[in-house]
């Protein structure tokens, strides 16, 4: 583990456990999005340094849902205005409490806060574009919408094929998503390797 993130194992392994207690599916879905930010960090032959800073970040991504109320995210249907605003907070917040935890799980705080900037710079908190986003963070966004489209949620009426999701990360390529991280992904399913399987 890198240095910056050994003296902390416990205390991310704690935060993991909160927000199963809090939020089992939240979760659920945070162990699936670790596997596969996992086998696309491989694949993109990250160092090892950042395979374990994206490993970390990619299961502690939606830790700023603690500030949510379960109802919101139970809610079934669309979200009001003031309810995404609301859902909005959670890559700052998860963000902010690691940082305030302790500053050596920076590394792991920026793919947090980044995980929902979008490539033609329409992404929040931040609005940034393009490599200005934090590859963990990118990495990320492409594992969570897989899995997230590929998984049943309260406010989508059915869940999507692989195939299907795979086709609309490729169509959101350039857009919302690093092209780079998208091809690898692509590459591995074709490859017969499902990276969103459970």
């Amino acid at each position: 583990m890198h240095s910056s993130l050994r003296a902390h194992p416990d205390l991310l392994d704690a935060l993991e456990g909160a927000l199963g207690a809090y939020h089992h599916g939240t979760a659920k879905h945070a162990d699936r999005v670790r596997q596969i930010a996992n086998t696309l960090g491989v694949r993109l032959s990250l160092r090892a340094t950042e395979c374990e800073a994206l490993s970390w970040a990619a299961l502690l991504h939606d830790l700023g849902k603690l500030g949510v109320p379960v109802a919101l995210l139970r809610k079934k249907g669309p979200l009001t205005d003031a309810e995404w605003v609301e859902m909005k907070r959670h890559p700052a917040v998860g963000a902010e409490m690691l940082v305030s935890l302790s500053p050596l799980l920076e590394p792991i705080a920026a793919g947090v806060r980044a995980h929902h900037e979008r490539w033609d710079g329409s992404g929040y908190p931040d609005g940034l574009a393009g490599e200005e986003i934090p590859l963990v963070g990118r990495i990320i966004a492409v594992a969570d919408a897989l899995d997230a489209m590929t998984h049943p949620r309260p406010y989508r009426p059915r869940v999507y094929t692989p195939d299907e999701a795979i086709a609309e990360l490729q169509a959101a390529a350039g857009t919302e998503f690093d092209p780079n991280v998208v091809a690898a992904l692509t590459e591995l399913y074709r490859k017969g390797h499902n990276p969103g399987a459970d």
